[in-house]
């Protein structure tokens, strides 16, 4: 009755949020566990991503090298964090195409295990997460562009372990936004917001250490791997 009450209590809680959160990894369906760290390193590759204003289009790229962190509130909660370098390419502004150059990147998140079941091996996890990406300055024709990325998303993955491997999928609600600024103008390019699918696979090594894989698609086409260990 207990994981029933959560259940209902986490989903109404992830309905609220929805309104307001607006992609970004979706850190696997590995929690630490209570008063416990996991952290890792963590390599997302943004391929594309689609942001607009009513004069122009850009089609971003992005690496991103993360340390990640996450520690156990409960069992059943964990928030998320991330630091690390990050670039953004296919800027387009004033009929340019601009590379920012690395520099910092960091994000934020929770996830709750909304539901679980261990006598087939399932569990549900829901998650919110933010990246943000602050790339280096680009001077072009005596004029120095400056570049902020917003990536935000609300995720939902269904798991079902078999062994060392757990396999999941799901969806997710995605809204992104470019922040810009040269030498005498600030302007904002935006994506819709727009539902993606997620497909992964988390695979158990000795003395709980875990890789993650991950790609997402419609809404965005990204690919996420990373490793990470429990303490």
């Amino acid at each position: 009755m207990r994981g029933y009450l959560r259940f209902l209590v986490c989903l109404v809680v992830y309905l609220l949020l929805i309104a307001p959160a607006w992609s970004a990894p979706t850190c696997g369906t590995i929690l630490p566990g209570k008063k416990r760290v996991e952290w890792g390193l963590a390599l997302n590759t943004l391929f594309k991503y689609s942001v607009n204003n009513s004069t122009t289009k850009a089609d971003l790229r992005s690496e991103q090298l993360f340390l990640t962190l996450a520690y156990g509130i409960f069992d059943w909660l964990a928030l998320d964090g991330k630091i690390g370098l990050a670039d953004l390419r296919n800027d387009k502004s004033n009929h340019l195409d601009i590379d920012y150059d690395f520099r910092w990147g960091g994000g934020y998140g929770f996830r709750i295990k909304a539901y679980e079941n261990p006598q087939n091996n399932t569990r549900l996890i829901l998650g919110v997460h933010h990246i943000s990406v602050h790339p280096a300055s680009e001077m072009i024709n005596s004029t120095r562009y400056k570049a902020i990325f917003d990536d935000n998303q609300i995720d939902a993955i269904f798991a079902k372990e078999y062994g060392l491997g757990i396999p999941y999928a799901g969806c997710k609600v995605s809204k992104s936004r470019l922040l810009r600024r040269d030498n005498t103008n600030d302007s904002s390019l935006h994506s819709h917001v727009r539902l993606g699918v997620i497909l992964g696979y988390d695979y158990r090594l000795p003395r709980e250490t875990y890789i993650n894989i991950e790609s997402r698609f419609i809404d965005e086409t990204a690919f996420t791997v990373g490793v990470s260990h429990i303490f």
